[in-house]
């Protein structure tokens, strides 16, 4: 499923300044380089046109980053595109909270 909500032009972006392409964030939830114990979502805004949507929110994350624990609170920006397969996330970035 992950696949297929990933746009293949995807930018992930973490609050490190780390990006990832889709091939490489989906190689690296995969061999266990990175890998999320709680995505806590709160405060949801979003605005939606016909072929595209910005969510923003601030998420609490528990994470485990090559071997070690860490727990982070965000304030993220996700932009979805819809595409012949339906609703895919183009990009995500991450900025750090307090």
């Amino acid at each position: 499923m992950l696949k297929q909500i990933l746009h293949n032009d995807l930018s992930y972006g973490h609050s490190n300044a780390w990006v990832e392409i889709k091939k490489e964030m989906l190689a690296n939830l995969y061999n266990g380089k990175i890998s999320y114990k709680k995505i806590e979502t709160k405060d949801l805004k979003w605005t939606a046109a016909k072929d595209h949507a910005n969510v923003r929110s601030t998420d609490e994350i528990e994470y485990t980053l090559d071997g070690k624990e860490g727990k982070l609170k965000l304030h993220v920006l996700q932009v979805w595109v819809k595409t012949n397969k339906g609703w895919q996330l183009l990009a995500r970035q991450s900025t750090k909270l307090n």
